[in-house]
């Protein structure tokens, strides 16, 4: 094939594959410019405050520093008689178990439940706890959560309502500067936390996301539980609650405090398990959301783009496949051998340049710019002005998990199995 066939080519795929990315960044746009005006639900202090009964769900897989979560829970100013914690401990590193069962010797105060499998993984788990769970309530947290002590009063509030089916807390961060990885975590998580979750609950579409959350038990058990059978077990339980005809809360003035991954292998994993788990979702409940009776035109909208939001992954591929073969006649005839002398390097810079800031290129690059937007406005939301340098990252994080992400995508589209990665717990030190 002729070079110009080759760039021809190469620029129709890449506008093919560019066209998603670029509706996904208007949204982000939008949603980064709606949070300018709109911050979300605000405390109500003369409300009625309520204590309904509550079970505090941990399921844990060796990270020691569950330990921490238990007491941080035990310390909640709620009334003792009103809430019991019940830790699922699926471990077999021979320091967990150990440290919860003196934890408990000592202190008292929770239950633990051991199973003999990791059947389901954090699904299951969840589900065996519930069978046993005596609150009216069930709330949420990861192993490495550590909460301040108003926030079971806060969280169970909303439930005064009746058709309240759940409640999500804001995530925060107890090692967002940490590191690189670290930094780049909290940037996207705040995007969504911070921008994002504040407008979907105007909307009715808030998620539950699997940790620092409350969701009332009836609806829970009526909806059929958490599906053991997706490791995307959060969005696939919110799709189902959402169908229903229930509501949600999202309150953004409630933290929960909790690690981000340290390390890029661990960002990878948990990327790719996101990315798996979400796509199931779409495949199996996409059209269900379109013909859904109890879901709005709003909500099946915004719906759609959530379960469908890493689709676009391999769009992403597509975008840099296409790019390096506009990219072909750079390097002449010869191939890339022309770059190796610095005649053929300065010439093929110069053509990229030319391309990069052409009226097209500079167009194209802000129309795609609209998930970084939102991180920068997340940041400015929270006064973080010294993290916004930091932004570039994304780009170079995301070119990394492109790859990843896009093969989780098609493993949850053709139905192959996707084994369930733990994200490490790094940041306390725990000891006996």
């Amino acid at each position: 094939m002729a070079n110009m066939e080759i760039v021809m080519l190469g620029k129709i795929l890449f506008y093919i594959f560019m066209t998603p990315l670029i509706i996904y960044s208007l949204k982000f746009y939008g949603l980064g410019f709606a949070s300018i005006f709109y911050k979300g639900r605000k405390e109500d202090s003369s409300a009625r405050l309520i204590y309904p009964k509550v079970t505090i769900q941990i399921p844990v897989y060796n990270d020691p520093v569950v330990v921490e979560c238990v007491k941080s829970c035990m310390k909640f100013d709620y009334p003792k008689n009103k809430y019991e914690i019940i830790v699922i401990d699926d471990s077999n590193d021979g320091k967990t178990s150990p440290l919860l069962d003196s934890l408990r010797k000592e202190r008292g105060g929770f239950r633990i439940l051991q199973r003999d499998s990791r059947k389901g993984f954090k699904a299951g788990a969840l589900n065996d706890a519930t069978k046993v769970s005596n609150g009216d309530i069930v709330v949420i947290f990861d192993s490495d959560y550590i909460l301040e002590t108003s926030f079971l009063k806060k969280i169970v509030q909303p439930f005064r309502k009746k058709d309240i089916a759940f409640v999500q807390t804001r995530w925060d961060y107890i090692n967002p500067r940490k590191n690189i990885i670290s930094r780049t975590a909290m940037m996207s998580y705040n995007a969504f936390h911070q921008c994002s979750m504040p407008i979907k609950e105007k909307i009715g579409t808030s998620i539950f996301c699997g940790t620092g959350g409350a969701i009332r038990k009836k609806v829970l058990l009526e909806t059929g539980g958490w599906n053991e059978d997706n490791i995307g077990e959060d969005i696939d339980l919110t799709v189902r609650i959402l169908d229903k005809g229930h509501r949600q809360v999202y309150l953004p003035y409630v933290k929960a405090r909790g690690e981000v991954p340290e390390t890029l292998k661990s960002f990878v994993k948990q990327q790719e398990r996101w990315s798996y788990g979400t796509t199931k979702v779409m495949k199996e409940y996409l059209l269900k959301i379109f013909r859904s009776k109890g879901l709005s035109k709003r909500q099946k909208i915004d719906l759609s783009f959530i379960v469908s939001g890493f689709f676009v992954f391999p769009f992403i591929l597509g975008v840099t496949a296409s790019t390096i073969m506009t990219m072909h006649p750079w390097f002449g005839s010869e191939g890339f051998y022309t770059v190796l002398n610095m005649e053929g390097l300065l010439g093929a810079a110069s053509q990229a340049a030319e391309s990069m800031f052409s009226f097209e290129g500079i167009a194209i690059f802000i129309l795609s710019m609209g998930f970084t937007f939102e991180c920068g406005i997340a940041l400015i939301h929270q006064k973080k002005y010294r993290d916004l340098p930091y932004l570039p990252y994304i780009f170079l994080i995301g070119f990394i998990v492109q790859f990843t992400n896009t093969i989780a995508v098609f493993k949850a589209l053709l139905g192959m199995k996707h084994d369930f990665h733990k994200t490490p717990k790094m940041y306390y030190k725990v000891v006996p």
